[in-house]
């Protein structure tokens, strides 16, 4: 094999395209773009490869990271959603925040006509998504996987924009604020000393 002449064919060509994609102003990252180049050899050699460089492009860039899928009967991805909520809201103590934060989540979905979760990632047609159930803030998540067809007929489609920046979530997911006990009690003068703490009627004896 004369690997020299077919890097004389290759790189060129590689080089034309880097360039044809910097001209048309293409921001792409270097892993997606061997993704891609990975990709186009396979198809041109016919073998069987995978979709998913145009599932990570649809979740690639800034704000863009969140999808959302139809609240509806017959909706796969909505199904899984449901049922696993569902079944993280059962096998949890009832009175435990998890889930409370779960059955929150999940009535929070049908109020709203649909369901948001952020992009993980994607391998052997099998998305990874996280259900972020104390908002989209924290990262404490739990793992949901949705076939790739339902991403490539439609089903899932961009969020557009982070869920608490875009006013979906409610006042369920602020943080509680822990407020600290403060507890009274007399002080000596001693002890006061032993800090090098002054009192007023210390600053006002100096004065006089």
């Amino acid at each position: 094999m004369d690997i020299q002449s077919i890097k004389k064919i290759i790189f060129p060509a590689v080089s034309n395209i880097v360039s044809k994609l910097e001209e048309e102003n293409h921001d792409v990252k270097i892993t997606l773009l061997r993704e891609i180049f990975n990709e186009a050899i396979n198809g041109a050699l016919n073998i069987n490869h995978k979709n998913n460089t145009d599932i990570k492009a649809m979740f690639s860039g800034r704000g863009r990271a969140w999808a959302k899928t139809e609240v509806s009967d017959g909706n796969i991805a909505w199904e899984s959603i449901k049922y696993t909520l569902i079944d993280e809201t059962l096998k949890s103590d009832l009175k435990s925040n998890n889930s409370e934060e779960c059955s929150n989540l999940l009535d929070t979905f049908i109020d709203k006509g649909f369901a948001w979760m952020r992009f993980g990632s994607v391998s052997n047609n099998k998305v990874r998504f996280h259900l972020r159930t104390k908002g989209s803030k924290s990262e404490h998540h739990i793992k949901i996987y949705i076939d790739s067809a339902e991403l490539l007929n439609g089903n899932i489609s961009n969020l557009e924009g982070v869920p608490h920046k875009i006013g979906l979530e409610p006042g369920l997911f602020i943080k509680e604020i822990n407020n600290k006990e403060i507890i009274e009690g007399n002080v000596s003068k001693e002890e006061l000393d032993n800090f090098g703490i002054q009192t007023l009627e210390d600053v006002l004896g100096y004065e006089n």
